[in-house]
């Protein structure tokens, strides 16, 4: 039955957002890092004594965003790999955000205060898309892991196996660190009480003896 209470066309239009907002996040996502870096190569640059200062400042911003990206995504190099929600990636792009924050005052603490508001609301938002996308990714890899039934079953007994082996591994340098303190306060065994005796003589050396 069809509904009538629904604008066909207001459908039809989520659902082609839908198809559209993937790639806009992570096109808006790579747009941040690009205008984040030529914003701070153009400020240092500004203060660069000469061209090679310029040039390498201008490295220094582009390698800082192309690594904040690949930290951040480096989790999809193995999806097998299941992941919490306080992951490296997540860490690494809020510790990577307050030190463009910090690098963006620094940078523009001589110029207009807008200045500072816009770059400081730009890197906002890259690190608000960075972790949106990280939470949509990591759950579109989980359920695709759980359609693949027999893959998903193999992923769930690797990881029960591995907490067993942890288990095992722990239970073994338990014992050791027991079993040792032990042994070292073990007793020392006396001495053999034959061994101490002198040896007895024989009749031939006895009269060899008396002779002398």
């Amino acid at each position: 039955m069809e509904n009538t209470l629904v604008n066909q066309n207001f459908e039809v239009s989520i659902q082609n957002m839908r198809g559209i907002l993937p790639k806009l996040s992570f096109g808006l996502l790579i747009g941040t890092y690009i205008v984040s870096a030529l914003i701070m190569a153009i400020f240092h640059s500004l203060k660069a004594p000469n061209f090679w200062f310029g040039l390498a400042a201008v490295l220094i911003a582009f390698a800082i965003q192309a690594g904040r990206g690949t930290l951040a995504f480096f989790f999809q190099l193995n999806p097998l790999r299941l992941l919490t929600k306080f992951s490296f990636g997540a860490v690494a792009a809020t510790i990577l955000l307050f030190l463009s924050l910090i690098e963006a005052f620094l940078v523009l603490k001589n110029y207009n205060v807008s200045w500072m508001v816009s770059v400081g609301t730009l890197m906002l938002i890259g690190w608000v898309i960075e972790i949106m996308l990280m939470r949509e990714t990591l759950f579109a890899t989980q359920l695709e892991l759980f359609r693949n039934k027999e893959q998903w079953e193999e992923l769930r007994s690797f990881y029960i196996a591995r907490r067993e082996l942890k288990q095992i591994i722990k239970g073994q340098v338990v014992q050791q660190q027991i079993i040792q303190p032990i042994v070292k306060e073990l007793p020392k065994p006396l001495p053999n009480e034959d061994e101490n005796k002198p040896e007895a003589k024989s009749d031939d050396e006895i009269l060899l003896l008396g002779n002398v």
